[in-house]
């Protein structure tokens, strides 16, 4: 079962409007799989930013068949013109060889060193449902649940339960280093901009994979509320220490 990344690199003013962004990949959608209907979970998420000064858009799927459907009609902007709130020329299409593109299958998530520690960098505003209301701070329950309850949607896998209540009553914070920031949505919120190192003490090695893995999915499927809009653009990165954190 594959999920996929594509970057869209762009020319024109600035990054694509989040509203925009959304707007045109919506259209696309429906074009190439009209049947496909809300059920619940976004099987993919969105983003835009500068690279260098360059503008590029990023479309991340997280179904394989949704790939199959949408991978010819993506690679084939590649030099057309596009309106994502402004309008912007396709330079190229990519699936690797930048650093939002990338592919995998969900059983490598669960392959690879894993650690009682997640840290995790949001890049894109990040903020979550909760009560009616935007709520802008990643507090460990709130990641873990919106990372598992989307690979548990689309990924062949379900946390056991016992592990699930591990990582949702036990991962504590050890590093934070952030801010929040302004969110273009329906409405005006903000979100947190920012590095976290979570931590499950006395975790098991079924605990430490169960966090690892979902840490990995954070590139393609996004964390959070309005990922269809850019916000929860999230990764994994490399923990060297406290102060490198």
């Amino acid at each position: 079962m594959v999920l996929v990344a594509l970057v869209l690199v762009l020319e024109g003013e600035g990054p694509p409007e989040p509203l925009g962004l959304r707007g045109f990949f919506y259209t696309l959608l429906k074009e190439a799989f009209p049947e496909l209907h809300d059920q619940g979970e976004n099987p993919f998420a969105l983003g835009f930013g500068l690279r260098g000064g360059e503008p590029w858009a990023r479309v991340s799927l997280l179904r394989e068949d949704l790939y199959g459907r949408l991978s010819p009609a993506l690679f084939g902007l590649e030099g057309r013109e596009v309106r994502l709130g402004r309008p912007f020329r396709v330079r190229a299409v990519l699936q690797e060889g930048h650093p939002w593109a990338g592919l995998t299958t969900y059983a490598r998530l669960f392959q690879g060193p894993h650690s009682p520690n997640l840290p995790l960098r949001f890049y894109s505003p990040t903020f979550f449902r909760r009560k009616g209301v935007q709520y802008p701070l990643p507090e460990p329950r709130l990641v873990l649940e919106s990372l598992l309850r989307r690979l548990e949607a689309f990924g062949p896998l379900k946390a056991p339960q016992q592990v699930r209540e591990a990582l949702l009553e036990r991962t504590t914070v050890r590093f934070l280093e952030g801010r929040t920031q302004m969110a273009r949505t329906e409405v005006d919120t903000v979100g947190f901009v920012g590095k976290v190192v979570y931590h499950l003490p006395k975790a098991t090695e079924e605990e430490a994979l169960w966090l690892s893995a979902p840490g990995r999915y954070a590139f393609f499927s996004g964390v959070g509320a309005k990922t269809s809009l850019g916000y929860g653009l999230a990764r994994a990165f490399t923990q060297v220490g406290p102060q490198d954190a």
